[in-house]
C-alpha cells in the first residue's frame, strides 16, 4: 500500500547500551518524537508509517522490504550523536531500494551539524530544531525554500532556509499518532516501570537552566508548557491507546510548580488510575511537600532527580544551580511521601578530582536512594562543555559513534584534572559501594517485601552487570 512518509527509529539498544551496568533499565519503548512527526501528516490527509527497527530481529532486511512495498515519497530518520553512523548506513540502504526517495535527517546531532550531515551522507534534507510540521509541510507546500527550518542539497550547493520559530502554544499540537505502533510489542518487565507497556509524555518544552553538559539546540531555554487540561486529555488518549503506564519525558515538569500541582489535581478530579513518574528527573529546587503529596495521590510512584554531583563546587562549576541541602530536602520529602527515589549522578565532571568523586559516592549513599545511576561524563556536541574542551584541545576525536555514555572516555577526550584510569575505577566503585552496602541491601529487601516486588527485584538484579 502506498505510503507518503515513513519515519524510522534506528536499531539503537545494542549500540547505545551494550556496556551499560544496569541493562534492565534500558528503555525499549515506542518513541514519542516519531509519533509526533506523524500526527500532522495524518491530520493533513496523508499516509504515514513508523518503522521501529530496534524491535526487529533483522532490521536491515525489514527496512528494505518495507520501503520497497510502501514506495514512500519521504523517509525521515531521527538520530542522536552516537547513532550518526547507523543513520548513514540506513540512509544508504533506503537509497539502494529507491534512489529517488527524499531522505530527511532530524534530531539533536543533525540540528547541530546540518551541513556535515548533508556532505557526508545520502540524506537530502536536514530538519533543524523543532520539526513537528516539517514532514507535513514537505508534502503540502510547493517548494523547500518556503519552509523554515530546512537545510538541503540543491544543484551541488547547500541551501539554509533559516531557523523556524519555536512553537509557543503546545496545546495546538495534535495528539501523537500512537496507533502507528504495535503497542503490545513493548510489553516487558523492566527496572524503569511497574506496568507495561509504558508510554512517553511531553508536558513542556524548553529548559531555562544552563547546565554545561546539556544540548538545548532543539527546544531552547524558554519554558513552554502544555496546559493541565490539554495534558490530561492526552493522558486519557494514551491510556485508551493501550499504554499501562506514563513516563514523563521532559525534565521541566515542575518548573512551574503550580502548574504541576494543577495537573495532579486534574488527574485526581477525573478519577484516572494509572502509574506514572517523571522519568528524566525533576529539579530539587522546583518541589515542595505539597507537590509530592499531590503527585502521590495522582498515581505517581517514583521520583527521579538529576543530582549529578555531591560536591557543591562542582555543581557550581557545571552551572547546575542547586544546593546540596536542596537535594537532601527534596529526596527526604519524596521518601516521606512514599515514593521510590532515583538519583542520576555523573563521574568526571568539570572540576572533578578524586576527592570530589568520593564526595559524590558518599552523598549518593547518604541520601538513601532506592536507585542510583552513575554515568561517565561525555562532552556531547552542541553543549557548552564540548565547545569549551574543544577550544582547550582536550577533544581527541570527532568519530561521533564513540560519543556514547557507556563507551570508554579515554577515546574521546583528555580530562583537565583526572586520568581516565581513575574515572573508570571510580565508575565501578560507585556502583559497588552503593548497591553492596549493608544499609542499601536491607532497605531494598524491606521495600521489595512491602510492595510485593521481591521476586521481580531478584530476577532483574541477576540481569545486571554489577561487577565488571
Amino acid at each position: 500500500m502506498m505510503t507518503d512518509v515513513i519515519l524510522i527509529n534506528p536499531p539503537y539498544s545494542n549500540i547505545i547500551y551494550k556496556n551499560a551496568k544496569i541493562k534492565v533499565g534500558v528503555p525499549v519503548d515506542p518513541l514519542l518524537n516519531l509519533a509526533m512527526l506523524a500526527a500532522p501528516v495524518i491530520e493533513a490527509g496523508y499516509k504515514a508509517r513508523i518503522l521501529d527497527l530496534d524491535i526487529e530481529e533483522d532490521p536491515y532486511s525489514y527496512l528494505k522490504e518495507e520501503v520497497a512495498k510502501a514506495n514512500p515519497r519521504f523517509v525521515g530518520i531521527t538520530f542522536t550523536t552516537p547513532l550518526y553512523g547507523e543513520a548513514k548506513k540506513l540512509a544508504l540502504l533506503v537509497k539502494e531500494v529507491k534512489p529517488d526517495i527524499t531522505l530527511v535527517a532530524g534530531g539533536a546531532h543533525a540540528t547541530t551539524f546540518p551541513r556535515e550531515v548533508l556532505e557526508a551522507s545520502a540524506f537530502d534534507i536536514v530538519a533543524v530544531g523543532e520539526a513537528d510540521f516539517v514532514m507535513r509541510d514537505l508534502l503540502t507546500q510547493g517548494g523547500r525554500r518556503n519552509i523554515k527550518g530546512l537545510v538541503f542539497k540543491e544543484d551541488g550547493s547547500i541551501v539554509d532556509t533559516g531557523r523556524a520559530d519555536y512553537i509557543d502554544n503546545l496545546d495546538d499540537l495534535p495528539f501523537p499518532a500512537w496507533h502507528l505502533y504495535d503497542i503490545k510489542r513493548y510489553n516487558r518487565v523492566s527496572l524503569s516501570n511497574r506496568k507495561s507497556p509504558p508510554g512517553y509524555l511531553e508536558t513542556s518544552r524548553g529548559c531555562p537552566w544552563g547546565c554545561v553538559f546539556c544540548n538545548k539546540n532543539i527546544q531552547g531555554r524558554k519554558f513552554r508548557p502544555k496546559s493541565p487540561k490539554r495534558l490530561v486529555d492526552e493522558i486519557e488518549y494514551m491510556l485508551k491507546t493501550g499504554f499501562a503506564e506514563i513516563n514523563i519525558l521532559d525534565d521541566t515538569f515542575s518548573t512551574d510548580i503550580n502548574r504541576a500541582k494543577a495537573i495532579c489535581d486534574e488527574i485526581i478530579t477525573r478519577g484516572l488510575k494509572f502509574p506514572w513518574h517523571p522519568l528524566n528527573g525533576i529539579r530539587v529546587d522546583c518541589v515542595d511537600k505539597e507537590l509530592f503529596m499531590k503527585m502521590k495521590k495522582a498515581g505517581c510512584y517514583k521520583v527521579s532527580f538529576g543530582i549529578e554531583s555531591g560536591n557543591q563546587d562542582v555543581l557550581s562549576k557545571i552551572n547546575k544551580g542547586i544546593k546540596l541541602q536542596q537535594v537532601r530536602d527534596a529526596v527526604r520529602w519524596a521518601r516521606e511521601a512514599g515514593f521510590e527515589t532515583f538519583g542520576y549522578f555523573m563521574i568526571g565532571l568539570p572540576g572533578d578530582t578524586e576527592e570530589t568523586i568520593k564526595d559524590t559516592i558518599r552523598f549518593a549513599k547518604e541520601l538513601k536512594l532506592d536507585i542510583a545511576k552513575f554515568n561517565i561524563t561525555i562532552p556531547l556536541p552542541g553543549t557548552r562543555l564540548f565547545d569549551e574542551w574543544d577550544k582547550l584541545g582536550l577533544i581527541k576525536t570527532k568519530d561521533w559513534g564513540k560519543y556514547n555514555f557507556y563507551s570508554p572516555s579515554y577515546e574521546l577526550y583528555n580530562h583537565p584534572t583526572l586520568s581516565h584510569e581513575m574515572i573508570a575505577e571510580y565508575y565501578k566503585k560507585a556502583y559497588r559501594s552503593f548497591y553492596f552496602s549493608f544499609s542499601y541491601l536491607a532497605r531494598r529487601f524491606i521495600r521489595s517485601l512491602k510492595f510485593g516486588t521481591f521476586c521481580r527485584d531478584i530476577r532483574l538484579s541477576l540481569q545486571t552487570d554489577w561487577l565488571n
